[in-house]
């Protein structure tokens, strides 16, 4: 079997611990993070066709919000149906960032830059 291709354009990065994908329907841990998008996990069904266009990235402890992030889900995976007494699913969420005005450019580039490590 051949290793799979890389598909990503944009070196992926690890956050900070309580790096969080928020928006209207979906809250949860970014997982990792490039210039061209991310992925983060939530607990609930199927929300990512609740998922809205705009999302913000929060890192409480550093007091950082980058919001309204226009993006696209790109996949959105069960990774686990929950434990037997809980029932709550969680999911993965990929998403891409679409036009980015310089301003969230800018603060994305530098959370990027001194919030997070690369991953190998």
């Amino acid at each position: 079997m051949l290793p799979q291709t890389e598909r990503r354009q944009s070196t992926r990065f690890r956050p900070k611990d309580g790096t969080m994908a928020v928006n209207h329907h979906a809250l949860g841990p970014v997982i990792n993070i490039s210039m061209g998008g991310l992925s983060f996990r939530y607990t609930g069904t199927n929300t990512a066709k609740s998922i809205t266009n705009k999302l913000g990235i929060f890192l409480g402890s550093e007091n950082i919000l980058i919001d309204k992030l226009p993006t696209k889900i790109v996949a959105d995976k069960l990774v686990s149906q929950g434990s037997s007494f809980l029932k709550t699913p969680t999911r993965e969420c990929s998403l891409q960032f679409l036009e980015l005005t310089p301003e969230q450019r800018k603060k994305l580039t530098d959370f990027i830059s001194n919030k997070t490590v690369e991953m190998f």
